[in-house]
């Protein structure tokens, strides 16, 4: 095995600020696209929104901050403004965009969309209508000029789950749920109609047919919709050209359709490779057409491919410098060494990335499960599924190469490192025909022949890290600390949540946990377990990450809605709330000095003085 090059990795800073970052790393992730009157594409992103030439779209013609990431995007019928969802961590909203006049206006703001917006324009443009989540949710109509609640409805309960829906030209809205689905009429009065499923939402509509996100054509027949021939394949997303003449359909891992809503038929078809089995997927409507070019993005790379409308064969463009983000950050000299978001399955996931200059490769090694890398560069191990099945952690030297294979169970889980790169560890596990598989978190020294120490349980839920002296292992319900090279454990403690991640502080005194309710900081010495508060509003605000400082004075988290919280390890005390994420933050390390993340919005943060 060796690296391999690809396009470099844009290196972004920024002048220090208090609780800010100082270093981004990646334009983020794009999320979607539009295209305007003039053929210009709007690219929608979790950091910014930017207007491009198709035929030559680097460097942008514009690029605007829009205060967070967008979620949803659609062209207005004016032809010149894009209608974004944005997404913070301080919260939700609305805007109107005109990118080549850089000019925003905010419509109205909300704590929250839930997981996904759902809405959709009036044929005509003059208001949106929106799925607002509740009990019970509620369908609102905005005006679009002024940003004014014109009307709201309620919903069924199963509209909750809802992603998308269409607006017809006389105000009434179809939205799927539960088996069916439903027309909502301007009245409030809703009508049951049983053609639509969470697989075939409607997200376009005309005078009597509709259309769904997974191409089918439904048109009244004797007063009730039934299916037309559509597109000869599903897919899983569509985009409404601002002239809503062009309907764009895209499989992110097999194919781009445009569909002429006048000659009924599919006017162009590009196949867009992907993986096998679940691939990648986000927020956003990922492609577009516009009269002279086609744009999906590429979610394997995180790039957006450009054809010509009359060119399906190869694009002729692509735009880079986006990335999927990272679950793994490993320093070693000026360099850093991520895992990726990629899909499991598949496709490479370990990339290296030159911090000075940005120069990046990736380890020509599929189907990556984790990874860690020793300070010095030298070692790299890679749990990474087999060809002939099952699972492994290989050891690659420096140049890629691999030194040694090591079994593990069969089902892959999460690797650790001490900070002296003297011992590494893994965490796998084995099915059974029913119930809970066995996880086995296991050590060893670099080297050494066999494991120094199993834990064994049985649970779907399991974490492990390690410092120096100690492992920390998190299996099911059950904690346990115990000091490498000793079998007697320094702590048992059951904790009566699930926990999703841990670190283990330097110096072995204390234990982080990501819990699905409360975090928790464990002191291994006394046994005591303290609640971490924090002050982040909305459902769905447990940590996926954790980490300390080098010194244990700092604990970190990271929360689904982008937010970073800081706490005093002595007393467990909040003492700050960090916003620069715009969606999940997936990963904390703290080096040099620095507590860096990273995340779902395919970002690379290093932050300044945090105290």
């Amino acid at each position: 095995m060796s690296w391999s090059a690809i396009d470099p990795a844009p290196l972004i800073r920024r002048e220090p600020a208090p609780g800010a970052p100082v270093l981004q790393i990646f334009a983020g992730k794009p999320h979607a696209l539009a295209f305007l009157a003039d053929g210009s594409l709007v690219v929608g992103g979790s950091r910014e929104l930017s207007l491009h030439d198709p035929a030559a779209p680097t460097p942008p013609r514009a690029t605007l901050d829009l205060g967070g990431g967008v979620e949803w995007m659609t062209a207005h019928p004016d032809g010149v403004s894009v209608v974004a969802a944005v997404r913070s961590s301080r919260g939700s909203a609305v805007v109107r965009v005109w990118p080549a006049a850089r000019k925003i206006v905010r419509l109205f703001s909300e704590p929250s969309f839930g997981w996904v917006f759902t809405g959709n324009l009036s044929p005509d443009g003059a208001q949106l209508m929106w799925r607002r989540n509740g009990t019970p949710p509620t369908l609102c109509t905005v005006d679009l000029e002024t940003g004014a609640q014109v009307r709201e409805h309620a919903l069924p309960p199963v509209a909750n789950g809802t992603s998308t829906l269409a607006v017809r030209p006389d105000g009434g809205v179809y939205i799927a749920g539960g088996p069916g689905g439903f027309l909502v009429h301007p009245d409030g009065r809703i009508e049951d109609c049983g053609v639509f499923d969470s697989f075939s939402a409607p997200f376009f509509a005309t005078g009597g047919g509709v259309m769904c996100i997974d191409g089918k054509r439904l048109g009244p027949v004797d007063g009730k919709l039934e299916q037309f021939p559509g597109l000869r394949e599903s897919a899983r997303g569509g985009s409404i050209g601002h002239d809503r003449r062009l309907l764009t359909f895209h499989d992110p891992m097999r194919h781009v359709y445009v569909w002429d809503t006048l000659a009924r038929s599919v006017i162009f078809s590009a196949a867009q490779g992907g993986c096998y089995g679940t691939g990648a997927w986000w927020r956003g409507q990922s492609a577009a057409a516009g009269t002279t070019h086609v744009a999906a993005i590429q979610h394997l790379s995180a790039t957006v491919d450009i054809w010509r409308i009359d060119q399906p064969a190869e694009p002729i463009a692509r735009l880079t410098g986006y990335s999927q983000g990272a679950r793994r950050l490993w320093f070693h000299g000026a360099s850093l060494t991520t895992h990726t978001l990629q899909p499991v399955n598949t496709h490479l996931g370990v990339m290296e990335i030159d911090l000075q200059r940005g120069v990046a490769q990736m380890l020509v090694e599929r189907r990556v499960h984790d990874m860690i890398r020793t300070a010095d560069g030298q070692r790299l191990v890679v749990l990474h599924e087999e060809d002939s099945g099952g699972s492994a952690a290989t050891h690659f030297d420096a140049a890629g190469e691999a030194l040694e294979k090591v079994a593990v169970q069969k089902s892959a889980g999460t690797l650790a490192l001490a900070p002296n790169g003297g011992t590494w560890a893994v965490a796998s596990s084995t099915w059974a025909t029913s119930g809970d598989p066995t996880v086995h978190a296991q050590w060893r020294a670099f080297g050494a022949a066999k494991w120094a120490k199993t834990v064994k349980a049985r649970s779907y839920f399991h974490a492990i890290d390690l410092c120096d002296s100690a492992a920390a292992v998190m299996i099911g319900h059950e904690l346990t600390v115990v000091a490498l090279g000793k079998t007697k454990p320094l702590l048992t403690a059951t904790i009566d949540d699930t926990v999703r991640a841990l670190a283990l502080s330097r110096d072995g005194a204390h234990v982080g946990l990501a819990c699905d309710d409360q975090p928790r900081l464990v002191h291994v010495a006394s046994g005591v377990i303290t609640e971490l508060k924090h002050e982040i509003p909305g459902d769905r605000q447990w940590p996926k990450c954790v980490c300390f400082d080098e010194r244990g004075v700092w604990l970190f988290l990271g929360f689904p809605s982008g937010v970073i919280t800081q706490h005093r390890v002595a007393t467990g005390a909040l003492v700050a709330t960090l916003h620069a994420h715009t969606d999940e933050v997936r990963v904390l390390a703290w080096h040099d000095g620095s507590l860096w993340s990273s995340g779902e919005d395919g970002t690379i943060l290093r932050w300044g003085d945090l105290g």
